[in-house]
């Protein structure tokens, strides 16, 4: 039971990374915002 409990929880999260390399590949054509650019150039200068 222990190895169909791993075998969908493996199932579910590849599939959840799947969904969430699309949404970003697709939010990637987008530009980003402001305040994000803003927050990734304050971390580079610390």
């Amino acid at each position: 039971k222990n190895i169909w409990k791993k075998k969908t929880y493996f199932s579910i999260v590849h599939s959840y990374s799947l969904a969430k390399s699309r949404s970003f590949s697709s939010g990637n054509e987008h530009p980003k915002p402001k305040g994000f650019l803003g927050q990734q150039q304050q971390t580079n200068n610390k």
